[in-house]
């Protein structure tokens, strides 16, 4: 079984391989063992359980193992066969305690706000708005206005999954290249593939502040966007900062100052004004991408989702927390 005293003695080594210092896991350990006691008292102590507490099977690895089997599933997306050989332990009890656990390791970590579904409706452009939203426009205005008000940054990742089948009783018609004709709504264009795709909320010192739910890899930025239930956590006073995908914002949102890249006109070009510009903007939007750069280095946000698509949000939750609780250390905002 692989020992975890051994694998912390390595330091740099751990590090590596499960995206927290020794310290950090103890520390997480510590603020996870009373919520993981409180959540499994409360599902031994749930109606309808025949047994009483303190019978049937106890787990064969303490929480410390647990924590660490978690995480080197999230760091390195072992599969549950390979994390059974290294902890002796089949893949189906493996695959039980991973997805016990993760739950509460977003809770225990400071992870973004992250709704669990999608809102029915999308946020609308408000009728009869008699003011012009307020957008910025000139160099001027954006190197005088920067330093006052509190900034979040929006982006859209996108990670590949499963193509859907077809359900039995279902008639998918002519089949299109590598997909059934009428499931689609997982195909990204851009990736040409099918995806999935979440939202993320950046501030510009790097902190992750949100999350959306997990949407389709065919929805528009824009429009998961206006689904995500961001807007109405945010304070009028926040800067919204988005690309050229989020054109429009200023449309939907005119309660909010919005930042988003010039579009070039067709047959046309950009104004040695609105490039520099838009190079301003892009030193801003830099913090989203490297934060989605640093969520991308743990592997099961990255690679081919393997997992049921109601599982994404909670990994990318944990993943998030990750992320922030590196974050905090750095800044030291917490004690090691």
């Amino acid at each position: 079984m692989l020992r975890l005293e051994k694998l912390k003695s390595r330091g740099r080594s751990f590090e590596r391989l499960v995206g927290l210092s020794p310290a950090e896991f103890d520390q997480l350990l510590i603020e996870l063992e009373p919520l993981w006691e409180r959540s499994h008292h409360r599902s031994l102590a749930r109606a309808g359980r025949v047994r009483r507490i303190g019978a049937g099977n106890t787990f064969k690895l303490d929480l410390s193992q647990r924590l660490l089997v978690t995480l080197l599933y999230l760091r390195q997306y072992f599969t549950m066969h390979v994390l059974g050989i290294l902890f002796d332990l089949d893949a189906a009890n493996i695959c039980r305690n991973i997805h016990a656990l993760l739950p509460v390791l977003e809770q225990a970590l400071p992870a973004p706000l992250r709704p669990r579904t999608l809102q029915a409706e999308p946020d609308n452009a408000p009728g009869g708005v008699s003011r012009n939203p307020r957008k910025i426009r000139s160099l001027e205005e954006f190197l005088d206005i920067f330093p006052e008000l509190t900034d979040v940054i929006v982006d859209g990742t996108e990670q590949p999954r499963g193509q859907p089948k077809v359900k039995k009783g279902e008639n998918p018609g002519k089949k299109a290249v590598g997909r059934p004709k009428d499931k689609k709504r997982f195909y990204s264009v851009k990736k040409r593939t099918h995806t999935l795709k979440t939202q993320v909320a950046v501030t510009p010192e790097g902190q992750i502040v949100h999350i959306s739910a997990t949407a389709s890899g065919r929805t528009h930025d824009m429009k998961v966007l206006r689904r995500s239930r961001l807007m109405n956590r945010l304070p009028r006073h926040v800067r919204l900062w988005g690309d050229r995908g989020y054109t429009g914002m200023e449309k939907v949102y005119p309660d909010w100052e919005t930042i988003v890249p010039a579009k070039r006109p067709k047959n046309g070009e950009l104004s040695k004004e609105q490039r520099e510009l838009n190079r301003l903007i892009s030193k801003v939007r830099i913090s989203a991408e490297n934060a989605i750069g640093r969520i991308k280095k743990f592997r099961v946000c990255k690679e081919f989702f393997r997992n049921q698509t109601s599982q994404h949000g909670v990994m990318w939750g944990c993943v998030a927390g990750l992320i922030n609780l590196r974050w905090q250390r750095r800044h030291h905002l917490c004690t090691p």
